[in-house]
């Protein structure tokens, strides 16, 4: 039996599969100011999530202390209000992402980016509409300034041939080929 050399340094697979480690990623290098505005962020956010989280604990409860110490008609009339806030409340929620698809619907179709439906999302579809109008136009009138900036610094056309060239030597530069001498 004779033995096979082992390569001492095997190149790596190019296609690894999903068993695989991960290759390493290069170290973060963060300054302590940098590294103390992202924990500070993070810390702001969890803590305004906790707090409102707290404040509907407490509210609960305190529903919950009130509805105890009421007669068995006036809780049942008690709880069905609360119901019917919920149901409200959440057919309200249900209004506006419908309003929010459709506002990002109509920017696209506009050619505006669906980013700024919740922007534009007004009280109602014709506040919505005016809205988005008002967008189209600032962003068209933003793009038609930069465009005659443009044209007064005498940028050239895309594409356009040199005024020199001819037509056979612009197809030649543009398909990557050499001059023809």
């Amino acid at each position: 039996m004779t033995e096979e050399p082992q390569d001492k340094n095997p190149s790596p697979d190019p296609n690894p599969g999903p068993d695989a480690p991960p290759e390493p990623t290069k170290p973060v290098t963060l300054t302590q100011e940098e590294l103390n505005r992202l924990i500070g962020g993070a810390r702001t956010d969890a803590k305004a999530s906790y707090e409102k989280e707290i404040a509907k604990i407490r509210e609960e409860h305190e529903r919950s202390l009130r509805l105890a110490s009421m007669k068995e008609e006036e809780r049942a009339k008690a709880e069905k209000e609360i119901e019917l806030k919920k149901l409200t409340d959440e057919l309200s929620e249900y209004k506006r992402a419908l309003a929010l698809k459709d506002a990002e619907a109509e920017l696209a179709k506009l050619g505006l980016d669906a980013s700024f439906a919740s922007v534009v999302l007004g009280a109602d579809g014709s506040a919505t509409a005016a809205n988005i109008a008002a967008l189209k136009k600032q962003v068209d009138g933003a793009v038609k300034r930069q465009i005659d900036e443009a044209v007064k610094a005498g940028a050239p056309n895309k594409g356009a041939a040199p005024p020199n060239a001819s037509l056979a030597e612009s197809i030649r530069k543009a398909a990557g080929l050499p001059p023809k001498k």
